[in-house]
C-alpha cells in the first residue's frame, strides 16, 4: 500500500497582505490591510485555510506592528489567537530560527514578531549552502537583505528595530511606499500616490482594475495613476505634460534604488567581502534586477531568481513558501 504524503502549507500574514503556499502548489497572495479590519482577521484566515486536510501549518508574521496594536506582543498574541482551530498542527517560526508550538508561541510572543525575513534566509541558506551570498527580498512593503555565509543566515540584527539600524531592513518596498517620502520638499508632502503608481506608468508592475488599496481607493489602472502622481505636483493631469508624470515617476524610483544600494554597500562592507551570490525574491525582483545590475561590483555575483526556480507566484509569497518547505523537512527530521 502506498503511504499517504501529508500536505503541509505556510502562512505569513502581514499588515497589509497574507501569503498562503501548500505542499501541492496551492498558492494565494491576498491584499488584507489588518491596519484597518483587524477585527475581520479570524474570518479572513478560516477562509484562507481551506476546509481540505493539511497535517501542519507553519505560521510566520510581520503584521504585529500595525498600529491597530497597542504593542509588539499584542499583535503577536492577536494574530495567533486568530488561527482558526481543525485538524492540523501549527507551528510557529522564531527569530531562533525554529519552530514551537502554538501554546508555547501565545506565551513567548517577542521571538515570534518579524520573524518571516529569517524563514525566507534560512531556506535560501539550504538552497545555497556554498561560499558567503545574500537573499534581497523587495515586497509591496519593505526589503530585506540578509548575508548567508557557509550556509547560515550571519544576519548583524534580529529584531526590526536592530535590522533599520545595520541596514538590512529599508522601509520601502514595491507598492505601499508613500511617494511623497521619496520626493523633496518641491512636491507635495501628502499621501497622493504611492510607488506602485510610478513602478506601473514605467512598466514595473501591471494593471489590476480589481486592486484599490491604492492612495486614492480608486483601481491600479495607469489612467488613475498618472492622476495620483500630477496630484503630487499639486495639479490635475491635464495642467501638465505626460514627460513630467514620468521624470516624477522615475525621480521617485531612482531614489529607492539609493537607499537601497546605499544600504547593500554598508551591509557589504561591514562584512568586508561580496558575495558571490544573490538570491532575488517577492514582489520587487524587477527592482532587485536593477539595483545588482547598477551595482559597482568587483566581480559580479551570480544572481539566483525565486521566480525562475519556484515560480512568480511563490517568489511573491517568498517568506511563506519558505517556512512550509522548512516545516517539511522539521517532520522528516
Amino acid at each position: 500500500m502506498l503511504k499517504k504524503i501529508s500536505t503541509i502549507a505556510g502562512i505569513d500574514i502581514g499588515g497589509a497582505n497574507i501569503k498562503y503556499c501548500q505542499s501541492d502548489g496551492y498558492t494565494l497572495n491576498t491584499i488584507f490591510p489588518l491596519w484597518k479590519k483587524k477585527n475581520s482577521l479570524p474570518a479572513i484566515l478560516e477562509k484562507i485555510i481551506p476546509a481540505k486536510k493539511i497535517s501542519t501549518l507553519a505560521i510566520t508574521m510581520t503584521g504585529e506592528l500595525c498600529d491597530c496594536f497597542k504593542t509588539k506582543t499584542e499583535g503577536v498574541r492577536y494574530i495567533l489567537n486568530s488561527i482558526p482551530k481543525k485538524q492540523f498542527t501549527p507551528l510557529v517560526w522564531t527569530t531562533n530560527q525554529n519552530f514551537i508550538p502554538l501554546d508555547n508561541a501565545i506565551q513567548n510572543p517577542r521571538i515570534c514578531a518579524a520573524s518571516n525575513w529569517l524563514g525566507l534566509a534560512s531556506f535560501i541558506a539550504k538552497q545555497h549552502p556554498e561560499n558567503f551570498g545574500l537573499s534581497i527580498d523587495i515586497g509591496s512593503t519593505t526589503t530585506d537583505v540578509t548575508s548567508i555565509d557557509q550556509g547560515n543566515p550571519s544576519p548583524s540584527g534580529i529584531t526590526d528595530t536592530q535590522r533599520l539600524k545595520y541596514g538590512e531592513l529599508i522601509y520601502t518596498g514595491m507598492k505601499r511606499t508613500p511617494m511623497a517620502s521619496l520626493l523633496g520638499s518641491k512636491y507635495a508632502q501628502e499621501y497622493f500616490a504611492t510607488i506602485s503608481d510610478a513602478h506601473l506608468l514605467v512598466n514595473n508592475l501591471e494593471e489590476d482594475e480589481e486592486e484599490t488599496e491604492t492612495a486614492d481607493g480608486r483601481s491600479f489602472t495607469k489612467t488613475n495613476s498618472v492622476r495620483r502622481i500630477a496630484k503630487m505636483l499639486c495639479a490635475d493631469q491635464n495642467e501638465i505634460p505626460m514627460s513630467r508624470i514620468i521624470k516624477t515617476s522615475e525621480l521617485a524610483i531612482k531614489t529607492q534604488i539609493k537607499w537601497i544600494t546605499m544600504a547593500l554597500k554598508k551591509h557589504l562592507q561591514r562584512k568586508d567581502q561580496e558575495p558571490k551570490w544573490i538570491s532575488i525574491s517577492g514582489s520587487g525582483e524587477t527592482l532587485a534586477k536593477l539595483i545588482i545590475e547598477s551595482f559597482e561590483w568587483n566581480t559580479k555575483p551570480r544572481v539566483h531568481s525565486f521566480s525562475n526556480l519556484f515560480g512568480i507566484e511563490n517568489s511573491s509569497a517568498a517568506c511563506a513558501y519558505s517556512i512550509m518547505k522548512l516545516a517539511g523537512n522539521y517532520h522528516e527530521l
